[in-house]
């Protein structure tokens, strides 16, 4: 019973209240708080707009990324819009909006899902000999594996709670009346885009073809988006649950596969190549197919004792 009632925060009601059929898309809050969001980051990261500016007319990124001192500080404008629109415009207050208390199991597979995704993207790499994994600093494996976990991912997190606050937090709530599919498909778009300044100024993808990188980019981000609204819907809209699963894809992901430490065109061989996006295509029919899957299983049944369900997977969606 206290388990049920730590679910019922003011996050799970928001996305339960978004789910309800007759409930409509609030498209002005999706527009401010998206402009808002742009315009907070893209000011902060203006430095980068000439490299980016170059790569758009030259038609590559810059070989090496130099990233500005603000760089980080973008990364915290979604949260900064969130909180902006909460506060003064849609008004429901940021009380509960965290959904910081969940069931282990989803910080487990927030944890290790990102971890089991990065070495089956090195694996396929390696043993195919499309490129090669180099451990630039000596250090072995194992102990690298537990001081990111240890403190890689911890650390990380305090960067991406300041994009999924934003992101998952408040606009896919906004956006769940198209369906859970349709909604993180949107967010994917807006998200990605988001990035355009400091990937092309060459972030991710360095010294390569500009439109590849921004397609490969795109559908990247869509799947990842997919995944994380699988995610944040499955955990009783956890904004804490999404933020671990973006740190622990960042912290080991731009360790173990950048050009520092695996060779190879980063468009086919890094978390955000070609090999990696057949892998999340896989990940992401499956996790929605077995989503369906239980929700037909409730709906037959009906929910199992004490567990919250939040929103069907593809409620509203065709």
């Amino acid at each position: 019973m206290s388990t049920t009632m730590e679910m019922r925060d003011a996050s799970t009601e928001a996305v339960r209240s978004a789910a309800q059929p007759t409930r409509r898309v609030a498209w002005r809050e999706v527009w401010i708080f998206s402009v808002v969001a742009y315009a907070l980051a893209w000011a902060v990261w203006s430095p980068m707009f000439p490299a980016a500016l170059r790569a758009i007319t030259g038609g590559m990124t810059p070989a090496k990324f130099e990233p500005p001192g603000t760089l980080v500080l973008g990364m915290f404008a979604p949260l900064v819009a969130a909180l902006v629109m909460r506060l003064f415009i849609s008004k429901e207050g940021v009380r509960g909006s965290s959904g910081f208390r969940r069931p282990l199991r989803h910080y487990a597979i927030a944890v290790f899902a990102p971890i089991v995704f990065v070495f089956a993207v090195l694996g396929i790499v390696v043993v195919s000999g499309i490129g090669d994994a180099i451990n630039t600093k000596g250090t072995p494996l194992w102990a690298l594996f537990v001081n990111l976990l240890i403190l890689g991912i911890p650390v990380t997190a305090l960067l991406t709670f300041g994009e999924e606050y934003g992101w998952r937090g408040y606009l896919l709530p906004r956006l769940l009346p198209l369906g859970e599919k349709k909604a993180g498909l949107a967010v994917g778009a807006i998200w990605g885009a988001w990035h355009l300044p400091a990937l092309l100024a060459g972030l991710n993808y360095p010294g390569q073809t500009t439109w590849m990188v921004v397609g490969v980019f795109a559908v990247t981000t869509v799947f990842l988006s997919m995944l994380h609204t699988r995610l944040f819907v499955a955990s009783g809209a956890s904004v804490m649950v999404v933020t671990v699963l973006h740190a622990s894809l960042n912290a080991f992901s731009d360790r173990l596969t950048d050009a520092k430490h695996l060779t190879g065109d980063p468009l086919v061989v890094s978390a955000g190549g070609v090999i990696a996006i057949s892998i999340l295509a896989i990940v992401t029919l499956f996790a929605y197919r077995r989503s369906a899957e239980e929700s037909t299983a409730r709906s037959d049944g009906g929910p199992e004792e004490g567990r919250v369900a939040v929103v069907p997977s593809g409620a509203g969606a065709p």
